[in-house]
């Protein structure tokens, strides 16, 4: 990481290069005035949860995102650096408007910690109706900054790490608030100060998201919940109901696994140079595009194209392990025929045997390696990527909520995908209220328009069109077959006896060459249309033509749109369409080879 100047926000940070590791993202909420004799115990737990967590993550970066409040803020991020997690220093109003907060050792603590290299500030823009000429904050719009603070929390933490009493509170931006919120048993418009249940897990916890890692502690102005005890795992499970466990849920480990082994093995393909060149979506913008926030653009292009090598790379097998099966498959069929309708050779039931036996033994010794499901879930990342990027570049990215678009699916419930989830909080913009985005709206627009949308169109055009033509090569085989089938019929109703007397200077007769010929065509159509359905070449088509007609219909009506208001809600509803179209594919696909649809 690198040192950031307090004073100046993300965008400024401009030796802050992105990596191509996702990370994980701890959040931070506790509170201001823990008890100090229990700073010991408190900071124990901390350090505990963190070594934790780098040793299920090995090869992907932690990071920690604290508001760098007094009190528990500050004792999580000295802890974190202590044991080298790079902090990033989210402060909800300038350095300025922040330090009349603190006392002076605290504040004191706290320029030292920004000080340190490995600390990234961010400074939180106010949203436009609170920008004071004079650049002050009265209390209530005080307030409404922490209201923010506790936003950027929730949008951006993977798993949330709260020092907290165990009491509720209605204060705006507090501990409990941000507990309640980022567990979604509260609401911005259900702030009711009512007495919170905790309820003991019955078994392990059935979900990994939105978890709050709680440590209880002690506040010097009021006594701890009864139930605060020793440090648990939290989720809502109903109106201000939080169910507890003591170990790390078994499908957040699984979860942290899958993470880690993305980026782990992104690392292991490149450094072994078996993924191609790496595409960029940074690289498709016209020249002259305003470019506000560049570093924030990059991050999403870096972990767009590592998803898209990814995807391809594992698309290129699946795709092949599929033609394999269907060649065998066409293989084993003939073999059968030409020894049914041909001749009765045993060599031809040796091949048969021997392409059964080699179909099972790939089949068992590449099933475990998941080609399949890894292609379709490094396609949803990358496709989610890239309508982000896109939508960044609008400066609209913060209107479409790809945690929802994905919950709407389903896709996120599917085993494995359950994960991706932390790569896009990894890229979630720091800052929504950042007024530069409103600089150069239409150039940044028409940008999008030509690098996002026309490509996309003649992308799907030609994809439909290619599919289209594949479709037609087994329709025009449909049709032959039909035909071979009604002459071969023919032929035998007019001639069939005497055709068994006809040969062709072996022992093989007409009439067995013809019902031969007939079969040569059944089995290449039965292996055609396997190969098709392995593929999903329909589900293609369909899920091409969809998007197809959300490009086309989008371009035409930006065509004739000239506000910028207008413009951008039409990008917004096209990055919706869009995402759900990739999921729901995605969707079809994970079907098609893990389980079928549930019946009616």
């Amino acid at each position: 990481m690198v040192v950031a100047d307090p004073h100046r926000g993300f965008n400024d940070v401009a030796d802050s290069l992105p990596t191509s590791n996702s990370p994980f993202i701890v959040g931070v909420s506790g509170h201001r005035d823990l008890d100090p004799s229990d700073a010991p115990r408190l900071r124990a737990a901390v350090t505990e949860f963190v070594q934790q967590l780098k040793r299920l993550l090995p090869d992907t970066e932690l990071r920690i995102i604290v508001g760098m409040a007094e009190g528990a803020d500050l004792l999580v991020a000295q802890a974190a650096l202590d044991l080298g997690v790079p902090v990033e220093a989210v402060l909800p109003m300038s350095l300025e408007q922040y330090a009349a907060d603190f006392d002076p050792e605290s504040l004191a603590l706290l320029r030292r910690l920004l000080a340190n290299p490995a600390v990234r500030c961010i400074e939180l823009s106010p949203p436009t109706h609170l920008r004071n000429a004079d650049g002050t904050l009265d209390n209530v719009q005080r307030d409404v900054m922490y209201e923010n603070l506790t936003d950027t929390l929730i949008r951006r933490s993977s798993i949330l790490l709260a020092l907290w009493d165990g009491n509720p509170s209605r204060l705006p931006g507090g501990t409990a608030d941000t507990v309640l919120r980022y567990l979604g048993v509260r609401t911005d418009a259900d702030r009711a100060d009512v007495g919170i249940e905790f309820i003991e897990a019955d078994g392990d916890m059935q979900a990994a998201e939105r978890l709050v890692y709680w440590t209880p502690a002690p506040r010097l102005s009021s006594a701890p919940a009864a139930q605060a005890q020793r440090p648990c795992f939290l989720r809502g499970v109903g109106e201000n109901a939080l169910e507890m466990q003591q170990g790390m849920p078994s499908q957040l480990t699984h979860q942290l696994a899958a993470l880690n082994h993305y980026n782990q093995e992104y690392q292991e393909l490149l450094d072994a140079g078996k993924l191609g060149a790496r595409d960029s979506l940074l690289a498709s913008l016209p020249a002259e595009t305003p470019l506000p926030d560049k570093l924030l653009l990059e991050d999403i292009d870096a972990q767009y194209g590592k998803a898209d090598a990814l995807a391809i790379y594992y698309q290129v097998r699946s795709d092949n392990l599929f033609v394999l099966f269907g060649f065998m498959t066409f293989a084993m069929g003939l073999a059968y025929l030409i020894y049914e309708k041909l001749t009765e050779s045993r060599f031809l039931l040796y091949g048969y045997l021997f392409v059964l036996l080699s179909s099972l033994a790939v089949f068992y010794v590449l099933n475990h390696r998941h080609w399949f499901a890894k292609h379709l879930i490094y396609r949803a990342i990358a496709e989610t990527m890239r309508a982000k990027f896109y939508l960044r570049v609008a400066g609209v990215d913060h209107r479409v909520d790809p945690f929802e678009v994905l919950a709407l699916s389903g896709v996120d419930r599917f085993h494995g995908f359950g994960w991706i989830g932390y790569v896009l909080r990894g890229v979630e913009s720091p800052d929504i209220h950042v007024a530069t985005l409103r600089e150069n709206e239409a150039q940044r627009s028409r940008s999008v328009e030509q690098a996002w949308i026309d490509s996309q169109h003649r992308y799907f055009t030609k994809k439909v069109a290619r599919l289209e033509k594949s479709s037609g090569h087994v329709e025009r085989l449909k049709k032959t077959l039909f035909v071979v089938i009604l002459v071969v019929i023919t032929v035998m109703v007019l001639f069939g006896e005497s055709l068994t007397e006809v040969h062709l200077g072996v022992d093989i007769s007409v009439k067995r060459l013809l019902m031969f010929s007939m079969g040569f065509l059944a089995v290449l159509l039965g292996a055609w249309e396997l190969h098709q359905d392995k593929m999903a070449t329909r589900e293609l088509l369909w899920q091409y033509r969809n998007q197809l007609s959300h490009f086309g219909r989008a371009r035409a009506r930006l065509a004739r749109i000239t506000s910028s208001q207008r413009r951008n809600d039409l990008l917004v509803e096209l990055g919706k369409d869009s995402l759900m179209e990739s999921y729901l594919w995605t969707i079809h696909r994970y079907h098609r080879e893990h389980e079928p649809p549930a019946g009616a």
